[in-house]
Formats: C-alpha cells, structure tokens, sequence
C-alpha cells in the first residue's frame, strides 16, 4: 500500500460553496506560470458554477460572510 505524502488544500467556491482538496504541487505550478507574487490569492475555477475557489482560510471567504 502507498500512501500519499502530498500537502493538499482545501478550497471552496464563493458562489455555490463546493469545497475540493488540490494538491499543493499544483497550485505552485499556477503560481509559476502565472508569475504570481506571494501576497497573491491562490484562486482555481469551480467545476460546478466556474466562480472562483479560494484557500479555506482566505480573506475573500470571510469578506463574503460578514
């Protein structure tokens, strides 16, 4: 049996909600071709509604419900 050593992250929709855990291997990789800078948000697209998904911890979550 293996198990899987990757840090994942869990994200969640702004719009409808949807939660998925990425990998974060992956959300590296969009940060370099993106060329994005370490105060930018990691934002993915939601496979149901194609809103924004954000880190569960992010500024733009708790922005949303206060």
């Amino acid at each position: 049996m293996t198990d899987n050593t990757d840090k994942s992250v869990l994200m969640k929709c702004i719009k409808c909600g949807y939660q998925e855990y990425l990998p974060e291997k992956d959300l590296l990789t969009l940060r370099k071709m993106y060329n994005l800078k370490d105060t930018d948000e990691d934002t993915v697209l939601c496979p149901f509604c194609l809103s924004d998904m954000y880190r569960i911890d992010s500024p733009a979550l708790k922005k949303q419900h206060s």
